[in-house]
Protein backbone atom coordinates (compact mmCIF):
# COMPACT_ATOMS: atom_id res chain seq x y z
CA UNK A 1 0.00 0.00 0.00
CA UNK A 2 1.39 3.54 -0.81
CA UNK A 3 2.06 6.08 1.94
CA UNK A 4 -1.06 8.30 -0.02
CA UNK A 5 -3.42 5.01 0.90
CA UNK A 6 -2.20 4.55 3.65
CA UNK A 7 -2.69 8.00 5.06
CA UNK A 8 -6.58 8.24 3.53
CA UNK A 9 -7.10 4.90 5.38
CA UNK A 10 -5.63 6.22 8.37
CA UNK A 11 -7.02 8.91 9.47
CA UNK A 12 -10.52 9.04 8.62
CA UNK A 13 -10.68 5.42 10.41
CA UNK A 14 -8.34 6.80 13.48
CA UNK A 15 -10.95 10.01 13.71
CA UNK A 16 -13.71 7.37 13.32
CA UNK A 17 -12.12 5.41 16.39
CA UNK A 18 -12.13 8.03 18.76
CA UNK A 19 -15.59 9.41 17.55
CA UNK A 20 -16.94 5.73 18.78
CA UNK A 21 -14.65 5.43 22.00
CA UNK A 22 -15.98 8.95 23.31
CA UNK A 23 -19.38 7.42 22.63
CA UNK A 24 -18.87 4.50 24.63
CA UNK A 25 -18.86 6.69 28.05
CA UNK A 26 -21.50 9.08 26.25
CA UNK A 27 -24.24 6.32 26.13
CA UNK A 28 -26.43 5.46 29.22
CA UNK A 29 -26.82 1.65 28.02
CA UNK A 30 -24.15 -0.82 28.52
CA UNK A 31 -24.94 -3.13 25.57
CA UNK A 32 -24.67 0.22 23.39
CA UNK A 33 -21.23 0.90 25.01
CA UNK A 34 -19.93 -2.59 24.23
CA UNK A 35 -20.86 -2.78 20.68
CA UNK A 36 -19.07 0.89 20.05
CA UNK A 37 -16.49 -0.23 22.09
CA UNK A 38 -16.52 -3.40 19.69
CA UNK A 39 -16.38 -0.89 16.59
CA UNK A 40 -13.79 1.20 17.95
CA UNK A 41 -10.97 -1.74 18.70
CA UNK A 42 -12.21 -3.23 15.32
CA UNK A 43 -11.37 -0.13 13.42
CA UNK A 44 -7.99 0.01 15.15
CA UNK A 45 -7.69 -3.57 13.66
CA UNK A 46 -7.83 -2.26 10.41
CA UNK A 47 -5.83 0.43 11.21
CA UNK A 48 -3.13 -1.97 11.89
CA UNK A 49 -3.76 -3.85 8.74
CA UNK A 50 -3.64 -1.00 6.94
CA UNK A 51 -0.55 0.20 7.89
CA UNK A 52 1.14 -3.29 7.04
CA UNK A 53 1.03 -5.45 10.67
CA UNK A 54 -1.11 -8.08 9.47
CA UNK A 55 -0.30 -9.87 12.48
CA UNK A 56 -1.59 -7.03 15.30
CA UNK A 57 -4.07 -6.37 13.03
CA UNK A 58 -6.12 -9.91 12.63
CA UNK A 59 -4.98 -10.81 16.14
CA UNK A 60 -7.08 -7.12 17.60
CA UNK A 61 -9.91 -7.95 15.36
CA UNK A 62 -10.41 -11.63 16.30
CA UNK A 63 -9.85 -11.73 19.69
CA UNK A 64 -11.64 -8.45 20.32
CA UNK A 65 -14.94 -9.21 18.46
CA UNK A 66 -14.78 -12.47 20.71
CA UNK A 67 -14.24 -10.82 24.14
CA UNK A 68 -16.92 -7.84 23.12
CA UNK A 69 -19.71 -9.78 21.85
CA UNK A 70 -19.61 -12.50 25.55
CA UNK A 71 -19.02 -8.86 27.36
CA UNK A 72 -22.01 -7.77 25.93
CA UNK A 73 -24.70 -11.11 26.32
CA UNK A 74 -23.16 -10.91 29.98
CA UNK A 75 -24.16 -7.42 30.37
CA UNK A 76 -27.76 -8.10 28.96
CA UNK A 77 -27.63 -11.50 31.07
CA UNK A 78 -26.63 -9.56 34.85
CA UNK A 79 -27.16 -6.05 34.84
CA UNK A 80 -30.39 -4.73 36.03
CA UNK A 81 -30.60 -1.84 33.15
CA UNK A 82 -28.52 -3.15 29.89
CA UNK A 83 -30.58 -1.07 28.19
CA UNK A 84 -29.81 2.30 29.86
CA UNK A 85 -33.77 2.53 30.48
CA UNK A 86 -33.44 4.07 33.61
CA UNK A 87 -31.02 6.72 32.64
CA UNK A 88 -27.91 5.44 34.64
CA UNK A 89 -24.93 7.63 34.80
CA UNK A 90 -21.91 5.54 34.08
CA UNK A 91 -19.11 7.63 34.89
CA UNK A 92 -18.09 8.55 37.96
CA UNK A 93 -15.62 10.79 40.18
CA UNK A 94 -15.78 12.59 36.71
CA UNK A 95 -13.45 15.53 37.53
CA UNK A 96 -10.49 13.02 38.55
CA UNK A 97 -11.50 11.25 35.58
CA UNK A 98 -11.36 13.50 33.29
CA UNK A 99 -8.28 15.04 34.59
CA UNK A 100 -6.65 11.84 34.25
CA UNK A 101 -7.42 11.20 31.07
CA UNK A 102 -6.31 14.00 29.77
CA UNK A 103 -3.08 13.75 31.51
CA UNK A 104 -2.67 10.21 30.42
CA UNK A 105 -3.31 11.62 26.89
CA UNK A 106 -0.59 14.68 26.76
CA UNK A 107 1.60 11.97 27.95
CA UNK A 108 1.29 9.85 25.13
CA UNK A 109 1.19 12.35 22.60
CA UNK A 110 4.07 14.22 24.11
CA UNK A 111 6.21 10.34 24.40
CA UNK A 112 4.99 9.81 20.26
CA UNK A 113 6.43 12.90 19.27
CA UNK A 114 9.50 13.03 21.02
CA UNK A 115 10.22 9.01 20.19
CA UNK A 116 13.02 8.92 17.17
CA UNK A 117 10.48 6.50 14.83
CA UNK A 118 12.50 4.57 12.04
CA UNK A 119 12.23 5.72 8.84
CA UNK A 120 11.30 3.63 5.92
CA UNK A 121 13.73 1.72 3.92
CA UNK A 122 14.03 2.67 0.41
CA UNK A 123 14.46 -0.18 -1.77
CA UNK A 124 15.39 0.22 -5.88
CA UNK A 125 12.09 1.45 -7.23
CA UNK A 126 11.86 4.89 -4.35
CA UNK A 127 8.95 3.00 -2.83
CA UNK A 128 9.64 2.40 1.12
CA UNK A 129 10.18 -0.83 1.75
CA UNK A 130 8.49 -3.46 4.62
CA UNK A 131 12.14 -4.38 6.14
CA UNK A 132 12.66 -8.24 7.50
CA UNK A 133 9.38 -8.41 9.50
CA UNK A 134 11.70 -8.86 12.64
CA UNK A 135 9.53 -7.21 14.64
CA UNK A 136 6.33 -9.24 14.00
CA UNK A 137 8.85 -12.15 14.33
CA UNK A 138 9.90 -11.29 17.78
CA UNK A 139 6.12 -10.30 18.83
CA UNK A 140 5.24 -13.64 17.57
CA UNK A 141 7.87 -15.40 19.52
CA UNK A 142 7.14 -13.44 22.68
CA UNK A 143 3.25 -14.64 22.02
CA UNK A 144 3.66 -18.41 21.04
CA UNK A 145 6.81 -18.84 24.00
CA UNK A 146 7.70 -17.86 27.26
CA UNK A 147 3.96 -16.09 27.14
CA UNK A 148 2.05 -19.08 26.31
CA UNK A 149 1.53 -20.69 29.56
CA UNK A 150 -0.31 -16.81 30.97
CA UNK A 151 -2.62 -17.23 27.49
CA UNK A 152 -3.19 -20.29 28.22
CA UNK A 153 -4.23 -20.31 31.91
CA UNK A 154 -6.21 -16.73 31.66
CA UNK A 155 -8.20 -18.34 28.44
CA UNK A 156 -9.05 -21.31 30.86
CA UNK A 157 -9.83 -19.09 33.26
CA UNK A 158 -12.02 -16.81 31.70
CA UNK A 159 -13.88 -20.18 30.14
CA UNK A 160 -14.86 -21.28 33.82
CA UNK A 161 -15.76 -17.81 35.28
CA UNK A 162 -17.75 -17.63 31.86
CA UNK A 163 -19.62 -21.27 32.92
CA UNK A 164 -19.71 -20.73 36.51
CA UNK A 165 -21.34 -17.45 35.95
CA UNK A 166 -24.08 -19.34 33.89
CA UNK A 167 -24.72 -21.63 36.01
CA UNK A 168 -25.15 -19.68 39.30
CA UNK A 169 -27.61 -17.40 37.17
CA UNK A 170 -29.81 -19.82 35.92
CA UNK A 171 -33.11 -20.31 38.03
CA UNK A 172 -32.08 -22.25 40.97
CA UNK A 173 -28.52 -21.42 41.51
CA UNK A 174 -26.44 -24.15 41.12
CA UNK A 175 -28.21 -26.34 43.24
CA UNK A 176 -30.83 -26.53 41.45
CA UNK A 177 -33.01 -24.75 44.56
CA UNK A 178 -36.31 -23.73 43.84
CA UNK A 179 -36.75 -19.83 44.17
CA UNK A 180 -38.79 -17.72 46.72
CA UNK A 181 -41.16 -16.96 43.70
CA UNK A 182 -41.40 -20.54 42.28
CA UNK A 183 -42.67 -22.13 45.42
CA UNK A 184 -46.31 -23.26 45.92
CA UNK A 185 -47.84 -21.51 48.90
CA UNK A 186 -50.36 -23.00 51.24
CA UNK A 187 -53.23 -20.68 51.68
CA UNK A 188 -54.56 -22.65 54.58
CA UNK A 189 -52.17 -22.34 56.57
CA UNK A 190 -51.91 -18.29 55.79
CA UNK A 191 -55.09 -18.27 56.76
CA UNK A 192 -55.09 -19.73 60.38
Amino acid sequence: MSDLATALVFWPAAAFMLVTALYVFRTSSMARAGLLLLAALGIEGLIFLALASEFLGVLLLLMMSGEMVIMVFFMVMFMADPGGLMGMDMTHDKRRSAGAAVAVTAALAALALATDWPAAVMDDGGRGSRGSGRDVQQIGFEIMGRSMFTFLFAGVTILFAMVGGILLAKEGGRLGLPTPASEPRDHGAQEA
